[in-house]
């Protein structure tokens, strides 16, 4: 997707976030391919925006929110040391980079938009703004918002808090909810390849953004709770996903500019498969006998990964290289036939996750949800989620079929029952039924560009070891990436003024945001001896 990208992009917003790179700002401004850039309709910028976002949350979903909870380890080599919380500046910065790039490629969108009168590209504008900007922030903490990509107006803006930012964020949301029920025409209908300009879709898809950011910073205040259950209890002003119908994904084509990340970077099956699926995984999917013996799989499982060796076996996420090669002896590994077929998207939001939220706030007696148990609502969360990958079985190199008795029985079994769980009598694999929700989320999540890592900060479940190869960032999974170097000397007082609003003043990994769980409970569900 880079040469589908406009050159302009990644220039500007380096040069208008909170970067201050001023030194190239006039010949961006006096570069006539750049004016071409800052004159071209809205719906000229749309496509190269979506498409961007959707590879690169293909990229960082297998390249670092995998390997940073124990859903993968680069066990393959030592290239990257991801797991084992090794993460430099220089990966900060791309991360940094990507998230504040397509940022800015939505607000430029919007502000084009505006210009143009094109009210339905303003919209969808707002909604990748928040999704590209709450990732940022969610990878980050408090990061620039209100006073943003205002160029030489402003070149050290403000850094808001994590609460300031939610409330934007939402209030971004409604802003696109209330443009969209209007109806505004549609200048280019070719362009949307998402939900072929359906309206309603994309409400319901605003709507069920403010859920994941309202469930995200649930744990700060029930206010958060209170505001999803007034979601809950209009639907007809609130529409929320209802189906597998309303999935956010990105789907691809063989040809460019519509090309996955897989395909556009000729990713081979050999360096896909150096992220061997962890152990954390395979115990969450797998039923084994009082022998260790395989007696039943998630139906999930044959489409995420492949066995190697002939039985579930998964590597361990942290361990120092000395012990890669034991763990990699038989480990199973992502199923690439399946990940990197151009028929499967890249997955923005499903209707699972909805569910999953719903289900969360129930257990928890913060929700009330007519004519729902939270035991109903999570059957259904994880029946959706089955449904959507069962799709994708076909690509596999042995095709998988799921059968409803598969997923039947995996709800009725220790990896998937509530009521198992709820008893909390030893019968079921976790302790509550909370953590079976938390979990089952998490499995859910596969692909799902940052959206793991950020729910295990949240919840901290599955509650997995730390291992002994992470002493890098002091046996603790990384809370935050810090802000880049060239970011903090061009804005160090604001830098300086958002750690000490985090709670700390060093620019590390261990910073804790303000709505995990670590920072609501002043310490990890299981820390490391060493930590």
């Amino acid at each position: 997707m880079k040469k589908f990208l406009p050159t302009i992009s990644l220039a500007v917003v380096l040069c208008s976030l909170p970067l201050s790179c001023t030194k190239d700002f006039e010949k961006i401004n006096t570069d006539p391919n750049k004016i071409l850039f800052g004159n071209a309709a809205a719906t000229s910028l749309y496509e190269p925006l979506v498409y961007g976002i959707g590879s690169n949350n293909q990229y960082q979903a297998w390249f670092f929110a995998h390997e940073l909870v124990q859903v993968t380890a680069f066990t393959g080599g030592q290239t990257t040391q991801v797991h084992q919380y090794q993460v430099t500046d220089g990966q900060w910065q791309s991360q940094w980079d990507n998230f504040a790039r397509y940022g800015f490629d939505a607000h430029h969108m919007i502000g084009q938009a505006i210009a143009q009168n094109d009210k339905y590209s303003e919209a969808l504008g707002l909604i990748w703004k928040v999704v590209e900007l709450s990732n940022l922030s969610a990878l980050f903490g408090d990061i620039p918002y209100s006073e943003a990509y205002m160029q030489t107006a402003n070149t050290a803006p403000v850094f808001d808090s994590q609460e300031r930012l939610a409330g934007e964020f939402l209030a971004d949301l409604d802003s696109a909810a209330v443009i969209l029920k209007r109806r505004p025409a549609v200048i280019k209908p070719g362009n949307d390849r998402m939900y072929q300009n359906n309206y309603g879709r994309w409400i319901k898809l605003a709507n069920s953004l403010k859920l994941r950011i309202l469930c995200r910073m649930s744990g700060i205040d029930d206010k958060y709770w209170a505001a999803i259950q007034a979601i809950v209890d209009d639907p007809a002003a609130f529409p929320v996903f209802t189906d597998n119908g309303d999935n956010a994904a990105v789907a691809f084509e063989e040809v460019d500019p519509y090309r996955s990340y897989w395909k556009a970077n000729n990713v081979t099956e050999a360096t896909f498969c150096n992220h061997r699926i962890c152990q954390t995984m395979i115990d969450m999917m797998v039923e084994f006998n009082a022998g260790g013996l395989a007696v039943f799989e998630d139906p999930r499982l044959p489409i995420y990964a492949v066995q190697k060796g002939g039985v579930w076996k998964g590597s361990r996420g942290g361990i120092p290289a000395t012990e890669f090669k034991q763990y990699d002896a038989g480990a199973a590994v992502p199923n690439f036939s399946v990940l990197t077929h151009s028929g499967v998207p890249a997955f923005i939001m499903d209707y699972s996750e909805v569910l999953f939220i719903l289900a969360e706030g129930v257990e928890k007696g913060k929700l009330t949800v007519p004519g729902q148990t939270a035991k109903s609502l999570y059957e259904a969360a994880v029946r959706a989620s089955i449904d959507k990958w069962a799709g994708y079985g076909r690509y596999a190199s042995k095709p998988v079929v799921v059968r409803v008795v598969d997923i039947n029985t995996l709800l009725a079994g220790k990896l998937g029952s509530y009521d198992m769980a709820a008893a909390r009598d030893g019968s079921s694999i976790y302790a509550s039924a909370e953590e079976l929700i938390a979990c089952q989320k998490f499995i859910s999540l596969y692909f799902c560009g940052y959206e793991v890592f950020h729910e295990w900060r949240r919840t901290e479940y599955p509650d997995f070891e730390i291992a002994d190869g992470t002493s890098a960032n002091h046996y603790e999974v990384p809370a935050r990436f810090g802000y880049p170097n060239y970011t903090v000397a061009s804005n160090s007082a604001h830098v300086a003024e958002a750690l000490a609003r985090m709670g700390g003043n060093a620019n590390h990994m261990r910073v804790r945001l303000d709505w995990s769980y670590a920072k609501l409970h002043g310490n990890h569900r299981s820390p490391h001896p060493l930590q």
